[in-house]
């Protein structure tokens, strides 16, 4: 696994990569680590080596660590990048880079540690199903390719990440059983099941995906919805 750790505080770097190499030998995990100081230097790098992760700090002078994510975004879509931040409120400036997950300085081993094995976990999901029934007998998703899902009249439509809309035959309650926080997700309105992961920015009246889908979050879930996305973006 490879993985790459920008910051232009060379203490930070030194702690982050050691609590990386600690957590690789109790994981068994076979580990190359590459460091930066400038988001220039990060980004020539991964055009040589793809990494399969970025560790990046948000706050740094010349190329910021959110302009770096945007010019790696331009024409990389999936490495999952991790970013580190002194204040939660710098993470509402970064949803069109589509963090996968923020870790709080000054990092701890347990914050570390466990942000890691979420890393781990979302790679997993990727190959996780939602077995459903339809119109037409039964199907697979991928729950990785879910972006929101939507209660109808007497079934469900799920978007997917492709923009392609699937009907299944559900209850919408199975559905809100299966579809947790635990694993991404949030019924933010009596309608609407979103993928946290899949969300650019919200207000404490709607959720626009990355497909720039307007999603209500009802009254009543508008502090439990934020409260929410936090704790996922922050889990420790």
């Amino acid at each position: 696994m490879k993985i790459a750790v920008c910051d232009d505080d060379i203490q930070c770097i030194a702690k982050v990569c050691a609590l990386l190499e600690q957590w690789a030998q109790q994981k068994k995990i076979a580990l190359t680590l590459y460091h930066f100081s400038d988001g220039d230097e990060l980004l020539r790098a991964h055009q040589k080596h793809c990494m399969d992760l970025i560790i990046l700090d948000i706050m740094m002078p010349l190329l910021s660590g959110l302009d770096t994510a945007k010019e790696l975004r331009s024409n990389d879509d999936h490495t999952p990048i991790i970013f580190l931040t002194s204040s939660k409120e710098f993470a509402i400036d970064s949803y069109e880079v589509h963090a996968l997950h923020y870790m709080l300085k000054p990092v701890s081993a347990e914050q570390l540690f466990n942000t890691m094995s979420y890393f781990l976990d979302v790679s997993r999901q990727s190959e996780q199903y939602f077995p459903a029934q339809t119109a037409n007998g039964f199907c697979k998703l991928r729950i990785s390719d879910i972006e929101y899902l939507e209660a109808m009249n007497k079934h469900v439509n799920v978007h997917m990440t492709n923009s392609s809309v699937i009907e299944i035959h559900e209850q919408f309650s199975k559905c809100e059983q299966f579809f947790t926080p635990e694993i991404g997700f949030f019924k933010c309105h009596r309608s609407y099941i979103v993928q946290m992961r899949h969300i650019e920015q919200f207000t404490k009246n709607s959720i626009i995906t990355y497909h720039q889908v307007t999603i209500p979050v009802s009254r009543s879930s508008s502090a439990a919805f934020k409260d929410a996305y936090f704790n996922y973006m922050f889990k420790v």
